[in-house]
């Protein structure tokens, strides 16, 4: 299998990024995480959208400076064996972070690692200052990312990996030749893996891509 993938595509959150998430992270650094359970509730109740749980969360933030945002966000923890793991694939495949967290942290790895794809919901900005949200990635999106960049590479999906650990991560597993719950959240997604990794270790990918 491993010989017919062409572009592994990567989870951010619990994935590529330790620790709660880019949106937990913002909440923690920016002291709004008790007024943003209230969203969550909202969403995972069924009363409001993704799009509309993306737009309150973020209304949270509005007249804080992204800089500030940034700086919270570049402080995360990157997963163990990442510096290991990366350099080896990229010698392989093209690499995507396909991502329901914040697009500022996808874009940061990305950078860091000399990736190709970065998708995630992208924080909009006015004079330096955070004023909304444009939401790219939302709950059952993952798939059809994938989809489109595999088109924009000339491949199928069949030829694409994906690596998640989430449910919103289960669409993209449905589409890729060879999908991996890094560490699972959920046993839904340990179901829907080819592969389950139970490790915090990026590195115990390389034995089905290396």
């Amino acid at each position: 299998m491993r010989d017919k993938i062409k572009l592994i595509a990567f989870d951010l959150d619990g994935v590529l990024v330790d620790g709660g998430g880019s949106w937990a992270a913002a909440h923690n650094g920016l002291g709004t995480l008790e007024a943003s359970r209230i969203n969550g509730e909202a969403y995972y109740s069924g009363i409001i959208s993704f799009e509309e749980w993306a737009k309150r969360d973020v209304s949270l933030w509005k007249g804080v400076e992204i800089e500030r945002l940034k700086e919270i966000l570049y402080r995360s923890e990157l997963m163990p064996g990442i510096d290991d793991t990366i350099p080896i694939l990229k010698k392989k495949y093209k690499i995507a972070i396909i991502s329901g967290g914040l697009k500022i942290l996808a874009d940061h790895v990305m950078e860091l690692y000399g990736l190709d794809y970065s998708f995630g919901n992208e924080i909009l900005v006015k004079n330096g200052i955070i004023a909304g949200v444009k939401q790219a990635v939302d709950f059952q999106g993952k798939g059809k990312i994938l989809s489109e960049i595999a088109e924009k590479e000339g491949i199928t999906t069949k030829q694409c990996a994906a690596v998640g650990d989430y449910i919103n991560d289960i669409p993209m597993f449905k589409v890729a030749g060879l999908s991996i719950a890094f560490n699972p959240k959920d046993e839904a997604v340990a179901s829907c893996a080819d592969v389950v990794v139970n490790e915090k270790d990026l590195r115990g990918i390389l034995k089905y891509l290396g």
